[in-house]
């Protein structure tokens, strides 16, 4: 955070990972991206009244798709300090490819986990991560990759009711899952509970799954 003369501040979001590391698996990239980018964003706005900007800083240049995540999002990719702007911000509506890198990371994640189809990818993860608490605070970015991960399973079992992901206001996990109904389910608030070891319930049969037929 850079608080500027006129009021406004400077937000840098910090990406210390090399290039390979970004691309090894580019819809968590994105999602992690874009909800740190959008959280960025808030902040600007809670905090100086939405004057300021918001900065994407890593070393390496940003590969294309991270590139075009961020800029819509609303920050600039920058050098590593954060000074050299490499591609300016170009805010434009985030929903749609937000919603793909979910979709995409949940095939990803069913494959990994050995599952054949993403219900009991969802099963088996949940499943594995209450006996493996994590720390949010001593290892943030296992905690949240672990967070998207559940959020994307669990959003694709939201498709048959077309469930669809949009960005939201809300912090830390700015997006939700929209239903042509209207309403929404926020499956992280549940994912992040599992985390830390206090969920009652099961993303398996939460009300993410949408209205009721």
């Amino acid at each position: 955070m850079k608080p500027q003369p006129n009021g406004s501040a400077i937000v840098i979001v910090e990406d210390e990972r090399n290039a390979a590391a970004m691309a090894l698996v580019p819809s968590l990239s994105v999602v992690m991206a874009v909800a740190r980018v959008l959280n960025a964003q808030r902040v600007i706005e809670v905090k100086y009244a939405g004057k300021g900007e918001v900065r994407y800083a890593a070393g390496p240049a940003l590969p294309d798709f991270l590139v075009d995540a961020v800029t819509r999002a609303g920050a600039s990719s920058c050098d590593r300090g954060g000074e050299t702007i490499r591609v300016p911000a170009a805010r434009a509506a985030v929903a749609a490819i937000v919603d793909q890198a979910f979709n995409a990371l949940a095939y990803h994640l069913r494959t990994s986990v050995g599952a054949t189809d993403l219900a009991g990818a969802l099963k088996t993860l949940e499943g594995r991560r209450r006996k493996a608490i994590l720390d949010k605070e001593k290892n943030p970015a296992q905690y949240w990759t672990a967070v998207l991960e559940l959020c994307a399973l669990a959003g694709e079992v939201s498709r048959p009711k077309n469930g669809r992901w949009i960005d939201t206001k809300d912090m830390p996990v700015p997006f939700a899952i929209k239903f042509p109904e209207g309403q929404l389910a926020m499956p992280a608030k549940l994912a992040m509970q599992i985390l830390e070891g206090s969920a009652e319930e099961s993303l398996s049969t939460s009300d993410v799954e949408g209205p009721a037929s």
